[in-house]
């Protein structure tokens, strides 16, 4: 019976493990930074926080709502990124779990013909990190080099949505909100979260657009290529009067 144990106790602490290796992947490929990243104060140009970072982050999480919208482009390197993601730092996101992030590939940006980003992307909140990431969906490295527009909205004119039983059908999830209900002019912006307010997270490696459905007054976000929506699937949401492509 103890030896039963003991081989219960070693695999469940290996799957504790690997769910704790999503969130801190820092893989020995990542040479130049793994070495270092067990203590995130002591990384160097990684985006990753300074005991003077915190108390700055702490500030700009309770500062109240965005007086105007931000945008900044973000190059991944070998020096900011972690396997699948790479990690963004800005002020008006910097140590708040809650902030509205919207990000797209310049590659996906150019003129048609040029090349694009072959992954779908999302963003999430790195609790330890105190930072947000972009990654692949499909958990495929972020190479070097690959560069991203990161939009933050005012908090008046951004939303953050999760797909439920009650707003799924089929391929899409429908919007309910003040800013997108009856408003079918409405320049909708959507990336997927995958994980709201910091915690686990729901992958949905699809590609994703958005529509008005007339029959229901409202928005929709879905799936491209017809897939079902998870459940639990979560999505930052911008409203704004200029055209923005789903990303």
């Amino acid at each position: 019976m103890l030896a039963i144990a003991l081989v219960v106790l070693v695999v469940e602490g290996y799957f504790v493990y690997r769910w704790y290796d999503r969130y801190y992947d820092y893989d020995a490929a990542m040479s130049g930074v793994a070495s270092s990243a067990a203590d995130p104060k002591t990384v160097e140009g990684t985006g990753l926080e300074t005991a003077q970072d915190t108390e700055q982050d702490t500030e700009n999480a309770n500062s109240g709502e965005n007086s105007s919208e931000t945008t900044f482009s973000h190059t991944a390197t070998d020096e900011n990124s972690r396997g699948d993601y790479t990690y963004l730092s800005d002020p008006s996101i910097n140590g708040n779990p809650n902030a509205v992030v919207l990000v797209t590939s310049s590659a996906d940006r150019v003129s048609a013909g040029s090349a694009t980003y072959d992954h779908n992307i999302g963003v999430w909140f790195e609790p330890r990190a105190r930072r947000w990431a972009i990654f692949n969906q499909d958990r495929t490295a972020v190479l070097a080099g690959a560069t991203f527009e990161v939009v933050v909205p005012r908090k008046s004119d951004g939303f953050t949505h999760r797909s439920e039983l009650v707003n799924n059908v089929a391929n899409s999830t429908y919007l309910d909100d003040p800013l997108t209900n009856g408003e079918p002019d409405a320049k909708v912006s959507v990336t997927q979260n995958w994980n709201p307010g910091g915690g686990n997270g729901v992958y949905n490696d699809r590609p994703i657009g958005v529509r008005y459905d007339e029959d229901v007054d409202k928005w929709a976000i879905y799936n491209r290529n017809g897939g079902p929506m998870p459940d639990g699937a979560a999505f930052n949401v911008a409203v704004s009067g200029s055209t923005e492509p789903a990303g």
